[in-house]
């Protein structure tokens, strides 16, 4: 199987997540990390920071859709006089499945879930919905988070996508933890806290404490997918 990661907005915690999944897994099971589609690339690439943090852990796939100015996808690609076609990706994910059967695939969004991938209005939801892929909810464990996160949950509810659990980034909130586990009706993964300096080293001591119960396994587990 696969799993998503999409994050309640941007800059929010995604990258950091999916190196610390892809450290605590791979020993276990074979893993290539995907972003398809990125923006903001004349700052940097999410790509190439999984490849510098955790690279030599898992196979680093190229993005479907790059482009630099760091906006909206759909906005992106207009700027770039070019069109994002989702059955495009939808296809290199079927590629990427079949060329290496018995390896999981860590698929980093983009922004929010409701981020727009289309001028037309086909939302990142519709690729997962597509995709029919779990999900896993990256949050900030800030002030705010309580609403920002149970609304992503309810949005994603209601369209049916299968969410498995919640990360929280940022310094130890408990009582923001406790919010969400009650209200959103999910278990909280874990809870990344601040990453000084972000090296491989520190993503490995990071992914020793993460998921503690395992409850990301059965879904990386390629065995059973």
């Amino acid at each position: 199987m696969s799993l998503v990661v999409v994050g309640t907005g941007t800059e929010i915690g995604k990258t950091i997540a999916c190196a610390i999944m892809v450290a605590r897994y791979s020993s276990l099971f074979p893993l290539a990390y995907w972003k398809p589609v990125a923006t903001g690339s004349i700052e940097g690439r999410d790509t190439l920071e999984i490849e510098r943090l955790c690279g030599h852990q898992a196979e680093i796939l190229q993005e479907s859709y790059l482009f630099e100015p760091p906006v909206s996808p759909h906005l992106a690609a207009r700027l770039a006089k070019k069109r994002i076609r989702p059955e495009s990706i939808i296809q290199a994910f079927s590629t990427h499945r079949k060329r290496d059967p018995g390896r999981a695939l860590i698929i980093e969004g983009i922004g929010g879930l409701l981020v727009p991938l289309t001028s037309g209005g086909y939302l990142l939801a519709d690729l997962i919905q597509e995709l029919k892929l779990p999900c896993l909810l990256v949050a900030s464990s800030t002030l705010g988070t309580i609403n920002h996160t149970l609304l992503s949950i309810e949005a994603m509810k209601s369209r049916d996508l299968k969410l498995v659990g919640v990360v929280l980034n940022g310094p130890e909130n408990r009582e923001n933890r406790q919010a969400i586990h009650k209200f959103g009706h999910l278990p909280i993964i874990g809870h990344i806290r601040p990453i000084h300096p972000l090296s491989p080293k520190n993503i490995g001591r990071a992914a020793r404490g993460f998921d503690r119960k395992a409850l990301l396994k059965s879904y990386l587990n390629s065995d059973q997918g």
